[in-house]
């Protein structure tokens, strides 16, 4: 991640403090507007400093996708149809990325760093536009897509929840300028450090010969790596975020207490949950569905969810073996637990149940199949 790169921060936080300090000047010399207005012009040399080839993509991406936005607005006659076809037309670059994975032939000319959220913020501009009928304005639009503290990994900001912050964005206070730079640390630290100390930890495990209690051991690091790397990256947009004034959507919340895997995707990657949820499950169950049905779409979405991380075995096993736990919840009619009306054991155990499959089945992710398999069978070591 370029977040990681000690120049590019420096550069990050010197054009959050050249944006709060104009956000105070604009209280009184000058209208919101203007000042937020001109945050493309950080985002688009941010964007530059990382890449050329990413600047150019991104600028060709925001015309083409913000015009089909505008004939969204405009078109009537057979407006479902063009509806359905300009969501498709921003996932060509998305798909383009996933099949140069498997097709070596196909040229990749240009750097599409971010695009499976942005893909969505723009489908999700392209839905707020059919279903309210407002105008998006093409600046806001800009710099909704090219917002760069989430530009390459969430979390994904909705429509009308970025228009709402940027349009009224927050002053900031000392109180909150303390808040965000001890949480931009924390961001770092998880990333930087304790990341860093767990993965070589978990590499250094893998290679000693399997036993019950390693196994434990690097599953429990492998759950890590994947919460320290996207909460880290997470506190680390939030904060640079609030700086400017703009608050940017929470991504995880206390998934350990997640009693079930439906509601552990309303805590875990929060953005991209609630994403699916609103732009696929709700248009395709806007009738009451029963248990087969619901257990069908809740496959699907995991299925896909899993697949929009990347094309490869081991997320196709990993949104199958997901796909069906929600399946199941869905079926026997487990999605969710009351704290208050089950016994305090009863609630922990589901719990633990839920992070640990979750946590086994981050294996593939974090060690790759054959390795992942090997960890599983140190289990039956004793």
């Amino acid at each position: 991640m370029w977040f990681l790169q000690t120049d590019i921060l420096i550069r990050m936080l010197i054009a959050c403090v050249i944006a709060a300090t104009a956000l105070v000047i604009a209280q009184k010399f000058m209208k919101h507007s203007h000042v937020m207005n001109g945050l493309i012009i950080l985002d688009l040399l941010m964007i530059l400093y990382v890449s050329k080839r990413l600047f150019v993509f991104y600028i060709g991406y925001v015309l083409v996708t913000y015009a089909f936005v505008l004939f969204i607005k405009k078109k009537r006659k057979f407006r479902k149809f063009w509806f359905v076809m300009c969501c498709l037309g921003c996932t060509v670059p998305f798909f383009y990325t996933r099949a140069t994975e498997f097709f070596s032939f196909l040229p990749y000319g240009l750097a599409m760093v971010g695009i499976s959220y942005n893909m969505l913020k723009a489908i999700d501009a392209i839905y707020y536009t059919y279903y309210t009928d407002e105008h998006i304005p093409f600046l806001t639009y800009a710099n909704y897509i090219l917002f760069f503290p989430v530009i390459t990994a969430g979390p994904i900001f909705r429509y009308r929840d970025f228009n709402k912050t940027f349009h009224n964005p927050e002053p900031l206070t000392a109180e909150k300028a303390e808040y965000f730079v001890k949480r931009f640390i924390r961001g770092m630290f998880k990333k930087v450090v304790v990341l860093a100390l767990v993965i070589n930890l978990m590499n250094y495990l893998v290679t000693m010969n399997g036993h019950w209690y390693l196994s434990i051991l690097i599953t429990v690091l492998s759950y890590l790596t994947l919460f320290l790397d996207m909460s880290g990256y997470a506190d680390i947009a939030i904060s640079i975020g609030g700086i400017i004034g703009l608050k940017v959507p929470e991504n995880f919340k206390e998934p350990l207490k997640a009693p079930s895997f439906t509601q552990f995707w309303r805590n875990w990657h929060i953005t991209l949950s609630d994403w699916i949820r609103e732009h696929i499950f709700v248009v395709v169950s806007g009738k009451k569905l029963n248990r087969m049905q619901g257990a069908l779409i809740g496959f699907l979405t995991m299925f896909f969810m899993c697949l929009w991380h990347g094309f490869t075995i081991a997320y196709v096993i990993d949104g199958v073996i997901l796909g069906l736990v929600l399946a199941c919840e869905n079926l026997f009619e487990i999605t969710t637990v009351n704290k208050r009306k089950v016994k305090k054991s009863y609630f922990v155990f589901r719990c633990f149940v839920t992070n640990t499959i979750f946590a086994l089945n981050s294996l593939l992710l974090t060690l790759g199949g054959a390795e992942a398999v090997r960890v599983i069978k140190g289990f039956l070591t004793w």
